[in-house]
């Protein structure tokens, strides 16, 4: 007898198939609370785990979600004063794709940027791209690195 063969004939199966169903169905469902303190009009938390009957979008003063709206947000997308996730939109930004005043990420955008590949004012990061760039590979007016792309200069590693 197979290991198929002897699954297929044990008497647990229905049982284990419904606990299965159940723990399907709890993750389709997604998950959504709110507290109900609320700051100008907004709840203080606000947590949302997308399913089929949600659709994932927290707004909040804390908000943390498969999309995060609030002050502080955590989430795949997230956009706020203070915004971590996958990909952020903030005054503070951290995220694989991120962009803000203060940019951290794999890739970054804005005012004072660390990241991987840097686009902004002051940049830090393997490839910088700005004003005051700083990298491995850097174009700017004021580029410090090893390959250096500026207008008074263009000078490549030795």
């Amino acid at each position: 007898m197979t290991r198929f063969e002897k699954y297929q004939s044990s008497s647990n199966l229905p049982q284990e198939q419904a606990q299965l169903r159940s723990a399907i169905n709890s993750q389709m469902l997604g998950f959504d609370y709110r507290s109900k303190f609320k700051i100008f009009g907004l709840p203080l938390f606000h947590i949302s785990r997308g399913g089929l009957e949600s659709p994932g979008i927290a707004k909040g003063i804390i908000a943390i979600g498969d999309i995060a709206i609030g002050f502080i947000s955590l989430g795949g997308i997230a956009v706020g004063f203070v915004a971590l996730g996958g990909i952020s939109f903030g005054i503070i930004s951290i995220a694989g794709i991120a962009a803000g005043l203060l940019a951290i990420g794999a890739f970054g955008l804005g005012g004072m940027v660390f990241a991987a590949c840097a686009v902004g004012y002051w940049c830090w990061g393997a490839v910088a791209i700005g004003v005051y760039a700083h990298g491995v590979v850097a174009i700017g007016i004021h580029a410090f690195g090893a390959l250096v792309v500026s207008p008074s200069e263009i000078k490549l590693p030795t």
